[in-house]
């Protein structure tokens, strides 16, 4: 059996805090989450870089993020073939999202990986009742 691999976060990036409905209401889960994944993408100069795996996620997603982590990667200039895969757990997103990909880097499935979260009040969808 191969020994667990160590796992270490080496850095992260965020975009700032605002009050709904203000500064980003003309914004999207993915634009906001495209703004973290890129300024992380630059301050560790990963752009073209494969990595083992991207985790992201939005507390409340719209049909049309179906597919949030790979439409952000393919946005942030990170090699096309980096996989990613989405997550949505209310007040957890990030962490859920964090946790799995330290597992796979202790699993030794994987060397390197980004896991991260949005949440808009904004982008909200908009659900009604069938009757």
């Amino acid at each position: 059996m191969k020994p667990q691999q160590r796992v270490a976060i080496v850095g992260g990036t965020r975009i700032p805090f605002v009050k709904s409905f203000t500064h980003y209401k003309d914004h999207t889960n993915l634009d906001l989450m495209t703004a973290a994944l890129q300024g992380l993408v630059d301050k560790f100069d990963l752009k073209g870089k494969k990595l083992g795996d991207v985790a992201l996620g939005a507390v409340i997603k719209h049909p049309k993020d179906f597919n949030l982590s790979r439409e952000c990667v393919l946005n942030v200039g990170l090699d096309p073939h980096t996989p990613g895969f989405d997550v949505q757990r209310a007040c957890g997103t990030s962490l859920t999202a964090a946790i799995a990909i330290a597992n796979k880097i202790a699993l030794g499935q994987i060397d390197i990986g980004i896991a991260g979260g949005t949440d808009t009040n904004s982008d909200a969808p908009l659900t009604f009742k069938k009757k």
